[in-house]
């Protein structure tokens, strides 16, 4: 084992604390892209494209 290896856990609360950040740091692109996709189902794809795209290049 690598002795930069992680544990299970440790890996999984990083991984969280990652999600957390980037949501915080891209709370406009996601309240946009939420906004748009509200009330839609197979639609998103093509509405919301443009809000996705912006939220995927944030994060």
């Amino acid at each position: 084992m690598s002795r930069f290896a992680l544990s299970r856990k440790e890996e999984e609360a990083i991984i969280s604390l990652c999600r957390t950040e980037a949501l915080r740091a891209c709370e406009i692109d996601v309240s946009n892209f939420s906004a748009c996709s509200e009330g839609r189902t197979i639609s998103v794809t093509w509405a919301c494209r443009d809000q996705f795209k912006a939220m995927q290049r944030c994060m």
